[in-house]
């Protein structure tokens, strides 16, 4: 698939699928998936807050006695998405996305 193919309405749902698989592997905030993928802040606050779109429920967990926003993203519900899925098609929705791999 030629990253040219790819219209607005898939990059935004790849985006939703990236993040969301990225979220389940490890613990992340906002600065750590900025840093991973390479996407502007906001695009991650709008693709996180919209992930309820596409049926994934997505919370932020306070870390205790931490400041203000200090904790990680969890996904509590993959919903109609498949993980596994999303896995095996990484490499095709981090082309899309123009995100390279980072060793």
């Amino acid at each position: 698939m030629s990253t040219d193919a790819v219209s607005k309405q898939q990059r935004a749902f790849f985006r939703k699928l990236y993040l969301s698989y990225q979220i389940s592997q490890e613990q992340h905030n906002l600065t750590s998936l900025q840093k991973l993928t390479g996407m502007p802040r906001r695009t991650i606050q709008d693709s996180i807050k919209d992930l309820s779109d596409i049926g994934i429920d997505c919370t932020f967990t306070q870390h205790e006695g931490g400041r203000h926003n200090d904790g990680h993203y969890h996904i509590c519900d993959w919903g109609p998405i498949h993980r596994v899925w999303v896995e095996s098609q990484l490499a095709r929705i981090e082309a899309a996305l123009e995100i390279a791999k980072k060793d």
